[in-house]
């Protein structure tokens, strides 16, 4: 990758070992410089990515080594049993995979002592706004969407018919049950998900299908988890750092009116929506370029001087 060093990484987290792929900028290159560089350059900040449902870090390449070339450095989060980390631990939790991420926070602190701003995709969105509500070393979130398992319009993300929506409390109560049962039966994601909705042009969804390192199904003890977790820090007012809600007006899984509702319950000292017009729920994805190109000028006009007057101020 012109520019951009990548490296993996292993560390300790949630009584396993996860992986950590890591792109980094590189100084510029002569054009009659005979080898080619070895020595990052010193980013000017640190980004921490969460995936989506089931895939890994590296299905978001295209963007994530964009924000490198850009000047930052990227630490792109394999959570507990996903992508290359190993698959030693069978029976994980959404809390945990927020723990990956908190402790992707520190490796990010420890090797490049600068400001982290984290980041994730849909599963990883709510990730990405758990973690900054939990750690107050977050310099900035950038969630693309976040779910409210609270609210009864949440159902309306998985396949359930809207008649049902209003029997969420039971339906979950019903999959906690069966899970206490059958912890490690193995749920496809077409179950509780519409892949229409999620990648009507199927691209994204036959490239997972041919990723060795996508997962093919989670486990019900997880999903139970994913369902009935509740982070009340995302509404409590404990998030502490700015935090720009990335999505898409024609998301065919996140609706507008679902997405402003969560946007309006959802406490920062500072809040923006960040609103693409692709009409594709995955904008990560599809629309690297783009992406990159809106969140690097973000990042570079408005956070970090954000930033720098934080540490001024001290």
């Amino acid at each position: 990758m012109e520019n951009v060093m990548y490296s993996e990484h292993e560390i300790d987290s949630t009584g396993t070992r996860i992986v950590l792929s890591v792109w980094e900028p590189m100084e510029p290159v002569e054009p009659m410089e005979p080898v080619e560089p070895t020595e990052p350059k010193t980013p000017e900040v640190v980004i921490v990515f969460t995936p989506a449902t089931m895939v890994h870090p590296l299905m978001y390449e295209p963007l994530l080594s964009g924000f490198a070339k850009n000047g930052f450095a990227v630490v792109g989060v394999h959570p507990i049993g996903h992508g290359k980390s190993p698959r030693d631990v069978k029976r994980y939790t959404i809390k945990d995979i927020v723990q990956n991420g908190r402790d992707a926070v520190t490796f990010a602190l420890e090797r490049y002592k600068l400001p982290v701003i984290v980041m994730g995709a849909s599963q990883g969105g709510l990730v990405t706004a758990a973690i900054a509500a939990e750690d107050e070393r977050v310099a900035a979130a950038f969630p693309n969407n976040v779910i409210l398992v609270e609210l009864p319009e949440s159902a309306g993300l998985s396949n359930f018919p809207k008649w049902m929506w209003c029997m969420h409390r039971p339906m979950k109560g019903i999959i906690k049950f069966f899970a206490k049962i059958f912890p490690d039966f193995q749920v496809p994601v077409r179950f509780y998900l519409k892949y229409r909705r999620v990648c009507p042009k199927r691209d994204f969804w036959n490239r997972a299908q041919e990723d060795s390192l996508c997962l093919r199904h989670y486990s019900l003890h997880f999903l139970s988890s994913l369902f009935s977790t509740q982070f009340p820090g995302l509404t409590n007012g404990s998030i502490r750092c700015p935090l720009y809600l990335v999505t898409d007006s024609g998301d065919g899984l996140f609706s507008q009116s679902y997405v402003e509702k969560v946007f309006d319950l959802l406490q920062a000292p500072h809040k923006e929506m960040i609103t693409f017009h692709f009409n594709d729920h995955m904008l990560f994805v599809n629309h690297p370029q783009e992406v990159c190109e809106k969140l690097t000028d973000l990042l570079v006009n408005k956070v970090m001087p954000g930033l720098m007057n934080d540490v001024m101020k001290r």
